[in-house]
């Protein structure tokens, strides 16, 4: 499931999508006043409609004439009338073009496929940057806008990061970058300074319910519940948990946590054979989103006492008997120790096997104290 066209799922997303209403409003702000700035941030957990928020901006933005663009600042007059809305006519061709990815004043830098290996590769490279840098140096083909949407910037690699960033340095007459991003802590902090940012809060747990039910209509309440909780305010995470049977593979990882401080090597192993294989990647992923959060309520935990959300039935009794083994300053070393791995992991094609062996012993290691 991804970002663009949550808003269709359930109608409760019309008014609650992630305060979409405010960014819009904000972006509308800026746009009217004639201070639109090049370069555009779009922030927020997986899953709460960042891409959706980026293509509505490019619609709006590829159906507005250059004189459209607000005041001196572009260089161009005042439009006779402000829009009061970024709404644009579905049916329109801007929108039809758009949708089918034909319209020439819109590029989408992504992930690709490795011509080598066949496969979508992990991260964003610098020959899917550069292509917006020949986008943008080319005349716009359609006379208007030229807007790039960069989804997800945080999955950039060095080299490529380092060439967006050369754009954003000098960003080009009458074009935008909208930049996607589910972690801005990994981007580099030239670009987060060259970008202005729209953070979308999480929705609440009820609206969430609301989507999951439009889309499993005979989910249990009890699954209803847990798929909540874990996808954190972000109705397409929420999805997404459903459809890879999510809570089956977070009793594996509760399976191994419960048995701390000791560890159960055959199970560590058996499960770290299961999500190293090629075809796993989805389900890796995904155990290691289960992983990083709960680290980060273990922290919590430990740092305030303060109970945080259980999935497990026994994953309350688990948080109070391993928070009296160490301070917070370890588990917050085992945190980043995780995210460390599992960056090196994308970038050097590191063995998953070993990396997770190696962070359940570490997590072995401070529930030891």
């Amino acid at each position: 499931m991804t970002d663009e066209g949550l808003d269709k799922l359930h109608p409760v997303l019309a008014d609650t999508l992630l305060g979409h209403e405010g960014a819009e409003r904000e972006f509308l702000a800026a746009y009217n006043g004639g201070r639109m700035h090049h370069a555009w941030l779009i922030t927020g957990p997986k899953g709460v409609g960042k891409a959706t928020l980026a293509y509505k901006i490019a619609k709006f933005l590829l159906s507005q004439s250059i004189k459209d663009a607000g005041p001196s600042l572009f260089g161009d007059d005042l439009p006779q009338a402000d829009p009061e809305t970024l709404d644009i006519d579905p049916e329109s061709d801007t929108v039809q073009r758009v949708k089918s990815m034909a319209h020439g004043g819109l590029l989408t830098v992504a992930r690709t496929i490795d011509p080598k290996k066949k496969v979508l590769r992990k991260m964003i490279v610098i020959d899917d940057v550069r292509k917006a840098h020949d986008f943008f140096n080319r005349t716009s083909a359609e006379g208007g806008w030229r807007v790039v949407i960069v989804d997800a910037a945080d999955e950039m690699n060095r080299n490529s990061a380092n060439a967006l960033l050369k754009i954003l340095e000098e960003p080009p007459k009458h074009s935008i970058l909208l930049l996607v991003a589910h972690a801005p802590g990994k981007l580099l902090p030239t670009i987060k300074s060259r970008c202005r940012q729209l953070k979308l809060a999480p929705m609440q747990t009820e609206s969430v319910k609301a989507v999951l039910i439009t889309k499993f209509p005979d989910i249990s309440t009890e699954q209803l519940d847990k798929f909540a909780l874990l996808a954190e305010g972000s109705p397409g995470k929420a999805i997404r948990l459903a459809e890879a049977d999510g809570l089956a593979l977070y009793d594996k990882m509760m399976d191994l946590l419960l048995s701390m401080p000791k560890v159960n090597t055959p199970m560590l192993h058996k499960l770290a054979v299961e999500l190293g294989a090629v075809k796993a990647d989805a389900k890796y992923r995904l155990f290691m989103e289960y992983l990083s959060g709960w680290l980060e309520r273990m922290v919590r935990y430990t740092a305030s006492g303060d109970v945080p959300y259980s999935i497990h039935h026994q994953e309350e009794a688990l948080f109070k008997r391993l928070a009296g083994t160490c301070g917070v300053d370890r588990w917050i070393e085992v945190w980043e120790k995780m995210h460390e791995l599992e960056i090196r992991a994308d970038g050097l094609n590191m063995d998953r096997k070993q990396l997770l062996v190696s962070l359940f012993f570490s997590i072995s290691e401070a529930a030891r104290g």
